[in-house]
C-alpha cells in the first residue's frame, strides 16, 4: 500500500496519454494525418507497375457507406504472382489482418472507406519483399482495411496508425506496432515475435515453444500463451496493474519472454487445451 502515490502518478500519466492518443485518432479519422496528404499522382505509377509486374486486381466494387453519411466503400482482391519472401505492411487508418497458409501463394484483400476520392493503394515488390500501403488526397474520411494472406514461413512486418492488428499461422519472424488499436496473435511457429502498441491490448499464442518474444503496452494488458514442455527466461512488468506468471521459469533458458506495460494486467500461461 506504500506504493500508492506512485500508482497514483502513473495512472495520471497514462490518463493523459490515452487522452492524446484519442485526440490523435480523432485527427487521423477526420483525414488530418500529415502522411495520408501524400501526393497520390507520384503514388500512381508505383501502383501500376506493381500491379503489371507482379499482381492483378480480381474483383473491384464500390459501394455507398452506411456507417457513416456520405461515406463510400470500394473492396479490391489482388493476387500476387512473384514468391514473397517478406510482408511489409504500413496502414494508417484501418484493421490488418495477414493468415499464413500452407501453399506459396499471396494475396491482398484492400476494404477502402472514403467521403470524396478513393485512396492511392499501393503494392510494391522489391527482390522478395512485398510492401503493401496507401495514400489519401485530403478528405473527411479516408481508411484502407486489409486482409493479407501470405505463405506460412513469410517474414511479417506491420504498422498501424489506428485499428486492430490480427495475425494467424505465422511461422516466420513477426514485428507488428499500432498506435491505437490491439494485437492479436495465434497460432504462431516462429522463434521471434515483437507487438507493440500505445493504446490496446496485446496477445500472442504459441503452437510451438517461442526463442524471443516481446510484447510492450503503454495502456493495455497483455496476454502470452505458450507450450510448457520447455522453460523460459521471463520478465514481466506491470507499473500499475499484476503480472500473473505460469510456466516453467529458469534464468538461464535461451527462450525468452519480456513483457512490458505501463497500465493493464499482464498473464503468461500455458496454451489451453481445445476443449478448455
Amino acid at each position: 500500500m506504500d506504493r500508492t502515490p506512485s500508482r497514483g502518478a502513473a495512472l495520471a500519466r497514462a490518463g493523459t496519454s490515452a487522452l492524446a492518443l484519442t485526440g490523435a485518432l480523432l485527427l487521423v479519422l477526420a483525414g488530418c494525418k500529415a502522411s495520408s496528404a501524400a501526393a497520390p499522382s507520384s503514388a500512381s505509377p508505383s501502383s501500376a507497375s506493381a500491379s503489371s509486374a507482379s499482381a492483378r486486381a480480381a474483383t473491384v466494387s464500390a459501394s455507398p457507406g452506411l456507417s457513416i453519411p456520405g461515406t463510400h466503400k470500394a473492396t479490391a482482391v489482388h493476387q500476387i504472382s512473384s514468391p514473397v519472401g517478406t510482408l511489409v505492411v504500413v496502414s494508417h487508418v484501418g484493421d490488418v489482418t495477414v493468415m499464413g497458409g500452407n501453399g506459396p501463394a499471396t494475396s491482398v484483400t484492400e476494404q477502402s472507406s472514403y467521403s470524396k476520392t478513393p485512396p492511392v493503394t499501393t503494392r510494391t515488390l522489391s527482390g522478395r519483399t512485398l510492401t503493401v500501403t496507401y495514400a489519401c488526397p485530403d478528405q473527411l474520411v479516408c481508411a484502407v482495411s486489409y486482409v493479407v494472406q501470405v505463405p506460412r514461413d513469410v517474414t511479417v512486418q506491420v504498422t498501424a496508425g489506428a485499428g486492430s492488428i490480427r495475425l494467424s499461422g505465422l511461422a516466420g519472424s513477426v514485428t507488428a506496432k499500432a498506435d491505437v488499436g490491439l494485437i492479436s496473435a495465434t497460432g504462431l511457429t516462429g522463434a521471434s515475435v515483437t507487438l507493440t502498441t500505445s493504446a490496446g491490448s496485446v496477445s500472442a499464442t504459441f503452437a510451438t515453444p517461442p526463442v524471443t518474444v516481446r510484447l510492450l503496452a503503454r495502456v493495455g494488458a497483455i496476454t502470452v500463451r505458450v507450450p510448457v514442455s520447455v522453460s523460459y527466461h521471463v520478465s514481466a512488468n506491470a507499473h500499475v496493474g499484476h503480472a500473473t506468471v505460469s510456466v516453467p521459469q529458469s534464468s538461464s533458458s535461451a527462450r525468452t519472454i519480456i513483457a512490458t506495460t505501463d497500465v493493464g494486467a499482464i498473464l503468461i500461461g500455458p496454451v489451453q487445451s481445445m476443449g478448455r
